[in-house]
């Protein structure tokens, strides 16, 4: 009866904890739908672009505003036979600002200089000529980016920087104009298919790393870090953490012995019977399973019914006997 009892609490228990998650679901209110008006910014509002645009070869333009989001150079691509007065709300191929101060695009470099200062300056880089395009005056701010040069072998190197964007490593071949590739958080290792090692290793970590490979056979792999960001800066994504900085991973939960003793009646077979059961949750059920296996009622009540059987089998005899003897 007991354990009967026993077993109608556990499967009780048990209901309710497959249940109490269905529950939750039900009491918990639907989530709301975002409003239109903030799921995104009115692609309309064209004014937040809007700027002085020159034209820097290539088909290209530069559009330089300097306002309350500090300078920026938009280069926008706007086709060769562009003329000032012309539309310019075209493609956009690269940008600089004081956060992320170069970009390349068809053939040519952009690096925005004196970024921190009033008068900040675009300066175009095509074929090895340079030219400086002067940005409208504005405020002066912090710079949020520094970078740093690594040569990788292979007569190519590696210009690493950081930003509130996150790392960045631009791969440069010795005597090009443009950079090979761009790894960055969204691209952060070159394909086995380019025939070098190159990746950015946790990149949205806190220090992400570079690693590179340019020679074969057993060369090691090449490892430095990105510069970190000044100081005041921050990145503008969740930083997350590698597995070293993490810690070691939990260990499983520990184990207890349970120990049923035999029951006073019953003769032990060996000695001490030992179960492993787990801690924790269910070890709930391990006082109920080490309780079921004590038989000794149930033994009890079987030794009792075979003496009543015995006992009748007795007089049974003996009045068969006294029949014969009066017959």
């Amino acid at each position: 009866m007991r354990t009967a009892l026993r077993t109608s609490i556990v499967t009780a228990a048990l209901a309710g904890a497959l249940l109490a998650p269905a529950a939750t679901a039900l009491a918990a209110p639907a989530p709301q739908p975002v409003p239109s008006t903030q799921a995104a910014v009115s692609s309309d509002d064209s004014s937040r672009y809007e700027g002085r645009a020159v034209y820097v070869g290539n088909g290209m333009v530069a559009v330089l505003r300097n306002q309350a989001e500090g300078p920026e150079a938009w280069i926008r691509y706007v086709g060769d036979q562009w003329k000032p007065g012309d539309s310019y709300m075209l493609r956009v191929v690269g940008l600089v600002t004081r956060g992320q101060t170069t970009a390349e695009a068809y053939g040519a470099s952009f690096e925005l200089t004196k970024a921190e200062t009033t008068a900040p300056v675009l300066v175009v880089t095509t074929k090895g000529v340079a030219k400086s395009y002067p940005l409208p005056e504005g405020k002066a701010g912090q710079v949020c980016s520094a970078e740093k040069t690594q040569n990788i072998g292979g007569a190519m190197n590696a210009k690493l920087s950081m930003s509130p964007d996150g790392p960045k490593a631009e791969l440069w071949a010795s005597g090009k104009d443009t950079a090979w590739r761009i790894l960055d958080r969204g691209f952060p290792a070159l394909p086995e298919s380019d025939g070098i090692v190159a990746r950015i290793v946790d990149p949205s970590g806190a220090k992400p790393v570079f690693e590179w490979k340019t020679q074969g056979g057993g060369t090691p792999l090449g490892r430095t870090s990105f510069p970190a960001l000044p100081k005041g800066c921050k990145p503008n994504y969740k930083v997350t953490e590698d597995q070293a900085a993490a810690g070691p991973a939990p260990k499983p939960e520990p184990t207890a012995k349970v120990t049923v003793k035999p029951a006073a009646d019953v003769k032990p077979q060996t000695g001490a019977q030992t179960v492993v059961v787990p801690q924790g949750a269910v070890a709930a059920g391990a006082e109920i399973a080490a309780e079921d296996t004590d038989n000794s009622t149930t033994v009890a009540a079987g030794a009792g019914l075979v003496a009543i059987l015995a006992g009748l089998g007795v007089a049974l005899m003996a009045r068969s006997r006294r029949a014969r003897n009066c017959g």
